[in-house]
Protein backbone atom coordinates (compact mmCIF):
# COMPACT_ATOMS: atom_id res chain seq x y z
CA UNK A 1 0.00 0.00 0.00
CA UNK A 2 3.12 2.13 0.47
CA UNK A 3 3.13 5.29 -2.18
CA UNK A 4 -0.38 5.07 -3.22
CA UNK A 5 -2.51 6.05 0.08
CA UNK A 6 -2.72 9.42 -1.11
CA UNK A 7 -4.76 7.96 -4.51
CA UNK A 8 -7.00 5.72 -2.35
CA UNK A 9 -7.49 8.15 0.31
CA UNK A 10 -7.36 12.31 -1.53
CA UNK A 11 -7.98 14.79 0.49
CA UNK A 12 -12.60 15.83 0.71
CA UNK A 13 -13.63 16.28 3.92
CA UNK A 14 -16.77 15.87 4.44
CA UNK A 15 -19.70 17.83 6.11
CA UNK A 16 -19.31 15.40 9.95
CA UNK A 17 -15.74 16.78 9.75
CA UNK A 18 -17.25 20.75 9.57
CA UNK A 19 -19.65 19.58 12.16
CA UNK A 20 -17.53 18.26 14.88
CA UNK A 21 -15.50 21.52 14.60
CA UNK A 22 -18.20 23.74 15.02
CA UNK A 23 -20.77 22.38 17.26
CA UNK A 24 -19.78 22.22 21.16
CA UNK A 25 -20.04 18.67 22.58
CA UNK A 26 -19.16 16.96 19.20
CA UNK A 27 -15.67 15.51 18.63
CA UNK A 28 -14.01 12.89 16.84
CA UNK A 29 -12.67 11.58 20.49
CA UNK A 30 -16.44 10.66 21.23
CA UNK A 31 -17.34 9.26 17.47
CA UNK A 32 -14.71 7.04 18.44
CA UNK A 33 -15.84 5.80 21.95
CA UNK A 34 -19.55 5.71 20.38
CA UNK A 35 -18.93 3.72 17.45
CA UNK A 36 -15.72 1.70 18.62
CA UNK A 37 -13.54 2.54 15.85
CA UNK A 38 -10.27 3.89 16.03
CA UNK A 39 -9.33 7.89 16.31
CA UNK A 40 -7.16 7.26 13.01
CA UNK A 41 -10.10 5.61 11.28
CA UNK A 42 -12.35 8.19 12.35
CA UNK A 43 -9.96 11.27 11.13
CA UNK A 44 -9.21 9.14 7.81
CA UNK A 45 -13.52 9.21 7.19
CA UNK A 46 -13.75 12.56 8.29
CA UNK A 47 -10.93 13.83 5.84
CA UNK A 48 -11.78 11.57 2.72
CA UNK A 49 -15.24 10.33 3.53
CA UNK A 50 -13.18 6.68 2.45
CA UNK A 51 -14.15 3.54 5.29
CA UNK A 52 -11.49 1.07 5.82
CA UNK A 53 -13.24 -1.79 3.81
CA UNK A 54 -13.91 -3.94 7.46
CA UNK A 55 -16.06 -1.63 8.54
CA UNK A 56 -19.77 -2.22 8.27
CA UNK A 57 -20.66 1.26 6.49
CA UNK A 58 -24.36 0.59 7.44
CA UNK A 59 -24.09 0.20 10.87
CA UNK A 60 -21.20 2.94 11.32
CA UNK A 61 -23.20 5.14 9.36
CA UNK A 62 -26.37 4.71 11.29
CA UNK A 63 -24.37 5.10 15.09
CA UNK A 64 -22.98 8.56 14.26
CA UNK A 65 -26.54 9.91 12.95
CA UNK A 66 -28.38 8.55 16.13
CA UNK A 67 -25.20 10.39 17.89
CA UNK A 68 -25.75 13.65 16.38
CA UNK A 69 -29.16 13.92 16.38
CA UNK A 70 -28.87 13.44 20.28
CA UNK A 71 -27.07 17.09 19.86
CA UNK A 72 -29.92 20.22 19.76
CA UNK A 73 -26.81 22.47 18.41
CA UNK A 74 -25.63 20.23 15.79
CA UNK A 75 -29.69 19.57 14.31
CA UNK A 76 -29.50 23.38 14.62
CA UNK A 77 -26.30 23.94 12.66
CA UNK A 78 -27.44 21.16 9.66
CA UNK A 79 -31.07 23.64 9.83
CA UNK A 80 -29.20 26.26 8.99
CA UNK A 81 -27.21 24.45 5.96
CA UNK A 82 -30.76 22.94 5.05
CA UNK A 83 -28.89 19.54 5.39
CA UNK A 84 -30.07 16.60 7.40
CA UNK A 85 -28.24 13.83 8.79
CA UNK A 86 -28.20 12.07 5.24
CA UNK A 87 -26.03 14.86 4.41
CA UNK A 88 -23.44 13.78 7.02
CA UNK A 89 -21.26 12.16 4.21
CA UNK A 90 -21.46 14.54 1.55
CA UNK A 91 -18.46 17.06 0.57
CA UNK A 92 -18.51 19.82 2.55
CA UNK A 93 -18.02 21.78 -1.20
CA UNK A 94 -21.65 20.49 -1.63
CA UNK A 95 -22.28 22.96 0.90
CA UNK A 96 -19.63 26.16 0.31
CA UNK A 97 -18.27 25.52 2.85
CA UNK A 98 -13.53 24.77 2.70
CA UNK A 99 -11.97 23.02 5.56
CA UNK A 100 -8.24 22.66 5.21
CA UNK A 101 -6.14 19.79 6.01
CA UNK A 102 -5.39 21.34 9.23
CA UNK A 103 -7.08 24.12 9.44
CA UNK A 104 -10.92 25.55 9.84
CA UNK A 105 -12.47 28.89 8.35
CA UNK A 106 -12.93 31.81 10.61
CA UNK A 107 -16.63 32.38 9.13
CA UNK A 108 -18.44 28.99 9.92
CA UNK A 109 -18.78 30.66 13.75
CA UNK A 110 -17.37 29.94 16.81
CA UNK A 111 -15.53 26.66 17.23
CA UNK A 112 -16.05 24.61 20.73
CA UNK A 113 -13.94 21.73 21.06
CA UNK A 114 -11.91 20.22 23.60
CA UNK A 115 -8.91 21.15 22.24
CA UNK A 116 -7.09 24.37 21.81
CA UNK A 117 -7.32 26.92 18.97
CA UNK A 118 -4.42 29.33 18.20
CA UNK A 119 -4.89 32.32 15.22
CA UNK A 120 -2.29 32.40 12.76
CA UNK A 121 -1.85 33.45 9.57
CA UNK A 122 -0.89 30.61 6.98
CA UNK A 123 0.00 30.59 3.14
CA UNK A 124 -2.99 30.59 0.95
CA UNK A 125 -5.49 31.50 2.79
CA UNK A 126 -5.16 34.53 5.83
CA UNK A 127 -8.48 33.84 7.41
CA UNK A 128 -7.53 30.88 8.51
CA UNK A 129 -6.97 29.26 11.92
CA UNK A 130 -4.52 26.26 13.18
CA UNK A 131 -6.11 23.52 15.33
CA UNK A 132 -3.30 21.67 17.37
CA UNK A 133 -3.80 18.36 17.26
CA UNK A 134 -5.45 16.57 20.18
CA UNK A 135 -3.84 13.84 22.71
CA UNK A 136 -3.94 10.55 21.24
CA UNK A 137 -2.51 7.10 23.07
CA UNK A 138 -0.56 5.12 21.07
CA UNK A 139 -2.23 1.61 19.83
CA UNK A 140 -1.30 -1.61 20.74
CA UNK A 141 -1.29 -2.42 17.12
CA UNK A 142 0.88 0.10 16.55
CA UNK A 143 3.20 -0.73 19.15
CA UNK A 144 3.25 -4.36 18.31
CA UNK A 145 3.99 -2.98 14.36
CA UNK A 146 6.99 -0.51 15.35
CA UNK A 147 7.82 -3.14 17.86
CA UNK A 148 7.84 -0.51 21.09
CA UNK A 149 7.11 -1.91 24.43
CA UNK A 150 6.02 1.74 25.59
CA UNK A 151 5.22 5.46 23.94
CA UNK A 152 8.55 7.02 22.68
CA UNK A 153 7.10 10.24 24.57
CA UNK A 154 5.28 9.34 27.79
CA UNK A 155 7.58 9.35 31.40
CA UNK A 156 10.76 9.28 28.79
CA UNK A 157 12.88 11.43 30.80
CA UNK A 158 15.11 9.42 33.87
CA UNK A 159 18.53 11.36 33.92
CA UNK A 160 19.61 14.27 32.51
CA UNK A 161 21.51 13.21 29.49
CA UNK A 162 17.66 12.27 28.37
CA UNK A 163 16.70 16.23 27.73
CA UNK A 164 16.62 17.24 24.00
CA UNK A 165 17.50 20.71 23.60
CA UNK A 166 17.50 22.62 20.68
CA UNK A 167 20.20 25.44 19.45
CA UNK A 168 17.30 27.58 20.44
CA UNK A 169 16.72 26.02 24.23
CA UNK A 170 20.32 26.15 24.57
CA UNK A 171 20.71 29.90 23.64
CA UNK A 172 17.64 30.60 26.01
CA UNK A 173 19.60 28.51 28.95
CA UNK A 174 22.31 30.52 28.58
CA UNK A 175 20.63 33.81 28.54
CA UNK A 176 18.68 32.34 31.61
CA UNK A 177 21.70 31.64 33.26
CA UNK A 178 23.55 35.47 32.42
CA UNK A 179 20.77 36.89 34.22
CA UNK A 180 20.60 34.81 37.47
CA UNK A 181 24.91 35.52 37.08
CA UNK A 182 24.52 39.37 36.54
CA UNK A 183 21.34 39.86 37.90
CA UNK A 184 19.13 41.03 34.14
CA UNK A 185 15.90 40.91 33.94
CA UNK A 186 14.41 38.42 30.95
CA UNK A 187 11.15 37.02 29.99
CA UNK A 188 10.75 33.20 28.88
CA UNK A 189 7.47 33.09 26.23
CA UNK A 190 6.71 29.62 25.38
CA UNK A 191 3.55 28.25 24.00
CA UNK A 192 2.63 24.74 25.80
CA UNK A 193 4.98 22.00 25.43
CA UNK A 194 7.52 24.03 24.07
CA UNK A 195 9.83 23.36 26.51
CA UNK A 196 9.88 25.98 29.29
CA UNK A 197 10.05 23.83 32.08
CA UNK A 198 12.43 21.57 30.80
CA UNK A 199 14.28 24.61 30.44
CA UNK A 200 13.74 25.54 33.97
CA UNK A 201 14.39 22.58 34.98
CA UNK A 202 18.17 22.46 33.09
CA UNK A 203 18.84 26.43 34.48
CA UNK A 204 17.90 25.17 38.19
CA UNK A 205 20.49 22.32 38.35
CA UNK A 206 23.33 24.38 36.48
CA UNK A 207 22.98 26.37 39.19
CA UNK A 208 23.28 23.94 41.76
CA UNK A 209 26.02 22.41 40.12
CA UNK A 210 27.98 25.42 39.48
CA UNK A 211 29.21 26.05 42.86
CA UNK A 212 28.30 29.65 42.46
CA UNK A 213 26.35 31.49 45.44
CA UNK A 214 23.32 32.22 43.75
CA UNK A 215 20.32 32.17 45.55
CA UNK A 216 17.20 30.73 43.53
CA UNK A 217 13.40 32.27 44.88
CA UNK A 218 10.89 30.42 43.72
CA UNK A 219 7.48 31.47 44.45
CA UNK A 220 5.14 28.13 44.75
CA UNK A 221 2.07 29.84 45.27
CA UNK A 222 -0.11 27.51 42.48
CA UNK A 223 -2.33 30.36 41.52
CA UNK A 224 -0.53 32.90 40.02
CA UNK A 225 -3.38 35.16 39.27
CA UNK A 226 -3.64 35.34 42.94
CA UNK A 227 0.32 35.85 43.65
CA UNK A 228 0.51 39.72 45.19
CA UNK A 229 3.72 41.82 45.76
CA UNK A 230 3.78 40.55 49.49
CA UNK A 231 3.58 37.35 48.26
CA UNK A 232 7.14 37.90 46.34
CA UNK A 233 8.17 39.56 49.46
CA UNK A 234 7.37 36.35 51.53
CA UNK A 235 8.64 33.87 48.74
CA UNK A 236 12.24 36.00 49.63
CA UNK A 237 12.28 36.11 53.04
CA UNK A 238 11.23 32.29 53.19
CA UNK A 239 13.50 31.28 50.66
CA UNK A 240 16.48 33.23 52.40
CA UNK A 241 15.19 30.89 55.72
CA UNK A 242 13.43 33.80 57.35
CA UNK A 243 10.10 34.37 58.82
CA UNK A 244 8.62 37.01 57.16
CA UNK A 245 7.74 40.03 59.28
CA UNK A 246 3.85 41.19 59.26
CA UNK A 247 4.25 44.89 58.81
CA UNK A 248 4.38 45.90 55.48
CA UNK A 249 7.10 48.53 55.69
CA UNK A 250 8.85 46.21 57.82
CA UNK A 251 8.74 43.67 55.21
CA UNK A 252 9.90 45.61 52.05
CA UNK A 253 13.09 46.59 54.84
CA UNK A 254 13.72 43.07 55.81
CA UNK A 255 13.35 41.73 52.01
CA UNK A 256 16.15 44.75 51.17
CA UNK A 257 18.44 43.76 54.18
CA UNK A 258 18.31 40.24 53.29
CA UNK A 259 19.51 40.93 49.28
CA UNK A 260 21.92 43.33 50.15
CA UNK A 261 24.09 41.30 53.12
CA UNK A 262 23.82 39.19 50.50
CA UNK A 263 25.76 40.96 48.01
CA UNK A 264 28.08 42.57 50.49
CA UNK A 265 29.24 38.62 51.07
CA UNK A 266 29.74 38.27 47.77
CA UNK A 267 26.63 36.35 46.59
CA UNK A 268 23.63 37.27 43.95
CA UNK A 269 20.14 36.55 44.00
CA UNK A 270 17.61 35.29 41.53
CA UNK A 271 13.66 35.28 41.45
CA UNK A 272 12.37 33.27 39.39
CA UNK A 273 8.32 32.75 38.50
CA UNK A 274 6.82 30.20 36.18
CA UNK A 275 3.22 30.79 34.77
CA UNK A 276 4.29 34.22 35.19
CA UNK A 277 1.66 35.07 32.43
CA UNK A 278 -1.15 34.91 35.03
CA UNK A 279 0.76 37.86 37.16
CA UNK A 280 -1.17 41.43 37.20
CA UNK A 281 0.13 44.38 35.70
CA UNK A 282 0.08 45.93 39.10
CA UNK A 283 2.75 42.64 40.28
CA UNK A 284 4.57 43.04 37.06
CA UNK A 285 5.29 46.16 37.63
CA UNK A 286 6.46 46.09 41.02
CA UNK A 287 9.01 44.11 39.75
CA UNK A 288 10.48 47.17 38.45
CA UNK A 289 11.13 48.16 42.38
CA UNK A 290 12.64 44.80 42.70
CA UNK A 291 15.03 44.98 40.23
CA UNK A 292 16.18 48.64 41.49
CA UNK A 293 17.11 47.82 45.10
CA UNK A 294 20.97 48.31 44.65
CA UNK A 295 23.96 48.08 46.83
CA UNK A 296 25.80 51.42 45.57
CA UNK A 297 25.91 50.87 41.71
CA UNK A 298 25.41 47.31 41.84
CA UNK A 299 21.59 45.87 41.84
CA UNK A 300 21.15 43.09 43.63
CA UNK A 301 18.92 40.79 41.66
CA UNK A 302 18.13 39.11 38.59
CA UNK A 303 14.58 38.37 37.58
CA UNK A 304 13.53 35.34 35.33
CA UNK A 305 9.71 35.26 34.29
CA UNK A 306 8.58 31.96 32.57
CA UNK A 307 5.10 32.00 30.85
CA UNK A 308 2.75 31.51 27.58
CA UNK A 309 2.67 34.04 24.67
CA UNK A 310 0.02 35.84 27.01
CA UNK A 311 3.04 36.79 29.15
CA UNK A 312 4.25 38.48 25.46
CA UNK A 313 0.86 40.46 25.11
CA UNK A 314 1.28 41.94 28.76
CA UNK A 315 4.72 43.10 27.49
CA UNK A 316 3.43 44.49 24.11
CA UNK A 317 3.21 48.43 25.22
CA UNK A 318 0.64 49.29 22.41
CA UNK A 319 -1.33 46.80 24.38
CA UNK A 320 -0.03 47.60 27.99
CA UNK A 321 1.37 51.62 27.54
CA UNK A 322 1.21 51.80 31.18
CA UNK A 323 4.05 48.44 31.76
CA UNK A 324 6.73 50.27 29.83
CA UNK A 325 8.82 51.02 32.59
CA UNK A 326 9.00 47.04 33.04
CA UNK A 327 9.03 45.98 29.21
CA UNK A 328 11.87 48.28 28.67
CA UNK A 329 13.87 46.59 31.04
CA UNK A 330 13.89 43.07 30.58
CA UNK A 331 14.92 40.92 27.49
CA UNK A 332 12.31 39.03 25.88
CA UNK A 333 13.32 35.56 24.69
CA UNK A 334 10.50 33.79 22.60
CA UNK A 335 10.46 30.07 22.05
CA UNK A 336 10.21 28.76 18.62
CA UNK A 337 9.45 25.10 17.64
CA UNK A 338 11.52 22.28 16.49
CA UNK A 339 11.93 22.48 12.75
CA UNK A 340 15.43 22.33 11.86
CA UNK A 341 15.98 20.24 14.67
CA UNK A 342 12.94 17.83 14.74
CA UNK A 343 15.26 14.76 13.38
CA UNK A 344 17.22 14.92 15.93
CA UNK A 345 14.75 14.90 18.29
CA UNK A 346 12.43 12.20 17.33
CA UNK A 347 15.98 9.85 16.89
CA UNK A 348 16.44 10.52 20.79
CA UNK A 349 12.94 9.64 21.61
CA UNK A 350 13.04 6.37 19.68
CA UNK A 351 16.46 5.74 21.13
CA UNK A 352 15.18 6.31 24.68
CA UNK A 353 12.30 3.48 23.77
CA UNK A 354 14.76 1.22 22.33
CA UNK A 355 14.06 1.66 18.45
CA UNK A 356 15.72 3.50 15.33
CA UNK A 357 14.21 6.31 14.06
CA UNK A 358 14.80 5.23 10.64
CA UNK A 359 12.43 1.98 10.76
CA UNK A 360 9.25 4.11 11.62
CA UNK A 361 9.49 7.23 10.47
CA UNK A 362 11.05 8.62 6.90
CA UNK A 363 12.79 11.81 6.27
CA UNK A 364 10.33 12.80 3.81
CA UNK A 365 8.06 12.32 6.39
CA UNK A 366 9.35 14.81 9.26
CA UNK A 367 10.05 17.23 6.10
CA UNK A 368 6.36 17.02 5.29
CA UNK A 369 5.45 17.22 9.36
CA UNK A 370 7.55 20.57 9.50
CA UNK A 371 6.25 22.04 6.63
CA UNK A 372 2.47 21.85 8.11
CA UNK A 373 4.15 23.08 11.40
CA UNK A 374 4.98 25.98 9.98
CA UNK A 375 3.05 29.28 9.70
CA UNK A 376 3.25 32.59 7.58
CA UNK A 377 2.30 35.92 8.75
CA UNK A 378 0.61 38.78 7.18
CA UNK A 379 4.76 40.08 6.19
CA UNK A 380 5.53 36.84 4.93
CA UNK A 381 7.46 36.02 8.18
CA UNK A 382 7.78 32.66 9.29
CA UNK A 383 7.65 31.32 12.40
CA UNK A 384 7.75 27.55 13.24
CA UNK A 385 4.76 25.71 15.59
CA UNK A 386 6.54 22.61 16.06
CA UNK A 387 6.98 22.02 20.04
CA UNK A 388 8.23 19.27 21.14
CA UNK A 389 4.60 18.41 22.75
CA UNK A 390 2.74 19.18 19.59
CA UNK A 391 5.07 16.95 17.81
CA UNK A 392 4.46 13.97 19.72
CA UNK A 393 0.86 14.14 19.61
CA UNK A 394 0.98 14.03 15.65
CA UNK A 395 3.73 11.40 15.48
CA UNK A 396 2.16 9.04 17.94
CA UNK A 397 -1.44 10.04 15.34
CA UNK A 398 0.59 9.45 12.07
CA UNK A 399 1.79 5.84 13.95
CA UNK A 400 -1.60 4.99 14.69
CA UNK A 401 -2.58 5.60 11.32
CA UNK A 402 0.12 3.75 9.56
CA UNK A 403 -0.77 0.65 11.71
CA UNK A 404 -4.37 0.91 10.66
CA UNK A 405 -3.73 0.84 7.16
CA UNK A 406 -0.99 -1.34 7.10
CA UNK A 407 1.72 0.52 6.06
CA UNK A 408 5.07 -0.40 7.19
CA UNK A 409 6.43 2.95 8.36
CA UNK A 410 5.30 6.66 8.77
CA UNK A 411 5.73 8.65 5.72
CA UNK A 412 4.35 12.07 3.74
CA UNK A 413 1.80 10.42 2.96
CA UNK A 414 0.60 9.25 6.11
CA UNK A 415 1.22 12.65 7.39
CA UNK A 416 -0.83 14.42 5.16
CA UNK A 417 -4.06 11.95 5.95
CA UNK A 418 -3.76 13.68 9.79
Amino acid sequence: MAGSLAAKAPYNPILLRALVAQVGGMSQGEISRRTGYGKSTINLTLSTGILPSRVDKDEFMSTVESYVQQNPEAMRWLKALNAGLVDLWRPVSDFGITVGKQTMPVDLGKRQMEVRRREAVVPGNPHEIIMEVDREMLSMDAKKQFQLFKNPFIDDVAKESDVFMSDEHRYIQAAMLDAAKHRGCIAVIGEVGSGKSTIRKKVMMELEKSGEQIKVCYPQIIDKKKLTVEHLCNAVIMDFGQTPKQDREAKARQVIKLLTDRAKAGGDTVLMVEEAHDLSVPVLKYLKRFSEIELGYRKVIGIILIGQPELGDLFDERMHFEMREVTRRFQIAHISGLNGNMGDYLELKFKLAGAEIGEIITKDAITALSKRLTTRDAKERTASTAYPLTVNNYIVKAMNLAAELGEPIVNAEVINQL
